[in-house]
């Protein structure tokens, strides 16, 4: 019955604080993890120095937010098959975004980029422990994926 009940909860706790003004203080991650939405509803929009935009949006197991949840973190959606853990232990849906944020804005073209992707990578600190992200956008200004490189 709780199953049944917590995302009922989730939709109603988003939605009250959002309307009071508090909607920095969720976590779209949580909120992903126990309400299915399309895969073109747009989580947050990104925006470097240069004016240029790219959207991360829920997607599904092959890009988007869904795919990096899924395959990537280990703290979210633990039915899925992972991928490693590539991000720390206990990382939040709201430090992947962060670290998306800044790799947009600061990271370096990556020489791994293929077909019709932009690759940026950068050395960052998620969650206390330091490492190398890449971030992959196709042509639309999607975000596809963002991990660590092991």
């Amino acid at each position: 019955m709780l199953k049944t009940i917590r995302p009922l909860l989730i939709v109603l706790f988003t939605t009250l604080l959002t309307y009071l003004g508090f909607s920095n203080s969720i976590d779209p991650a949580l909120v992903l993890n126990h309400v299915s939405t399309s895969e073109d509803k747009l989580i947050t929009e990104i925006q470097n120095n240069y004016d240029e935009k790219v959207y991360l949006k829920a997607g599904n197991e092959k890009y988007g937010f869904n795919h990096i949840l899924k395959r990537h973190s280990g703290q979210y959606f633990k039915e899925f098959d992972q991928k490693g853990r590539l991000f720390p232990k206990g990382t939040t849906g709201k430090q992947i975004i962060k670290g998306i944020e800044t790799v947009y804005k600061f990271g370096e073209p990556d020489i791994k980029a293929y077909g019709n992707t932009k690759v940026l990578i950068r050395e960052l600190v998620i969650n206390g422990q330091k490492g190398k992200y890449r971030l992959v956008i196709n042509d639309q200004k999607e975000i596809i994926t963002f991990f660590k490189v092991k």
